[in-house]
């Protein structure tokens, strides 16, 4: 008798397991801004999905989604398209994309499969290749600076799809500019590190610094946060765009509102004076050539000397926000992926602005940060910003040295 109870109580004991992990689901939802994703199938506890190549020529990798267990339970997460995830693996959020962490090595189980254990029940999670950035992440942080009168907000145009494009003017206002300085990013919709870089930069140019408040004395800057908004904001990899790239909109029939009113409106804004480019990017996901922070040399060699000048200052300058090395700092024209079969679709925005290399252009370069690894060092926004700040100090310097 006594065994027959206790083989009972084993048999009801086996069926409440499975009958929890019956109940056990997940959910997996894209219904809000920059989210990405196409999800293939739930297999047991494996949510297999790829990134949505939408109107993209090729592969790319950009993904971001948010996931609900019913209960707490660890759930995995396989990418089906290789490439899909950083050297450092992924990204959550549990406060609906405000603060992101890096997921433990620990449960990264391979290059494209990584655990997460949800502790409560209907808890949501926000996940991503690196820690994504849109609209209401720039107007939460620009809102700390409305009252500053050397910063005035507007609207550069109204992009394809109807949304307003944030254009910034930061300056002195009260003094003549003897130089203009012009700074855009997100060409690529997906290219999310640049803006927290964009962030530091214009966190210490509305700072206290003397050398900030004498740029601002003596240079009129211009900051466009999102050339592709519509990309930004549906979640898209906006490199290799079909029918064109955003960053290869720069001659002929502008295609693109954001492009097209660029090269309206900046030759008259510029007027007589010397001014400055400079282009915001990411460059591939993970790997050699991928994990440090470098510039792209322009192929006019005027334009060139300028840029190496500057990664000298940068490197002179730096204050250790994250590695740099001067091998590996500027890739020249004509090296790496960096030659004249990469801009055969079209003109990018750094060859754009070179072509006034006559008419007070001094540099025009673009910059690649990466998602995750600088030299093995893990990228954080913090650390983003931090070169950002490295980043328009040093450019500070060079304006004031081989501009004014």
């Amino acid at each position: 008798m006594f065994k027959l109870q206790k083989m009972i109580r084993l048999v009801v004991f086996g069926f409440m397991l499975l009958s929890q992990s019956a109940l056990a689901q997940i959910s997996i939802d894209t219904s809000f801004s920059g989210s990405n994703i196409v999800f293939e199938q739930l297999s047991g506890d494996t949510v297999y999905f790829k990134p949505d190549l939408r109107d993209t020529e090729g592969d790319w990798f950009y993904w971001y989604f948010r996931a609900v267990s019913n209960k707490p339970k660890t759930w995995y997460f396989k990418s089906t398209q290789p490439n899909a995830m950083t050297g450092l693996g992924a990204v959550f959020s549990t406060d609906g994309g405000k603060e992101w962490q890096w997921i433990p090595r620990v449960n990264h189980h391979s290059e494209d499969l990584f655990s997460f254990t949800f502790t409560e029940h209907d808890q949501a999670i926000r996940f991503a290749l690196a820690p994504p950035y849109t609209e209401a992440n720039f107007a939460d942080f620009i809102k700390t600076y409305e009252n500053d009168n050397r910063l005035k907000a507007s609207v550069l145009c109204t992009s394809n799809k109807g949304r307003e494009v944030e254009k910034l003017l930061i300056s002195q206002f009260d003094n003549k500019p003897k130089s203009k300085l012009l700074i855009v990013a997100r060409a690529h919709a997906c290219e999310m590190m640049s803006s927290y870089v964009l962030e530091g930069i214009i966190s210490s140019l509305l700072g206290s610094a003397p050398e900030m408040k004498l740029l601002l004395e003596q240079s009129e800057i211009q900051i466009i946060p999102f050339i592709d908004k519509d990309g930004e904001e549906n979640g898209d990899q906006g490199k290799t765009r079909l029918p064109r790239d955003h960053n290869r909109d720069y001659n002929g029939e502008s295609i693109y509102a954001t492009t097209k009113t660029l090269r309206e409106t900046v030759p008259k804004w510029v007027e007589n004076h010397p001014w400055v480019g400079i282009d915001l990017h990411n460059p591939w996901v993970k790997g050699e050539g991928n994990e440090w922070a470098y510039i792209v040399g322009n192929s006019d060699k005027k334009i060139e000397k300028a840029q190496r000048k500057f990664a000298e200052i940068l490197i002179a300058e730096s204050r250790g926000s994250i590695p740099l090395k001067m091998d590996n700092l500027f890739l020249a024209y004509g090296t790496s992926w960096n030659t004249g079969n990469n801009y055969s679709k079209g003109w990018s925005f750094s060859r754009w602005a070179a072509s006034f290399a006559d008419k007070g252009m001094k540099m025009s370069t673009t910059l690649e940060f990466p998602y995750a690894l600088a030299y093995g060092k893990q990228i954080t926004p913090d650390k983003a910003r931090a070169f950002g700040e490295d980043f328009i100090f040093a450019l500070a310097k060079f304006m004031e040295e081989h501009v004014h």
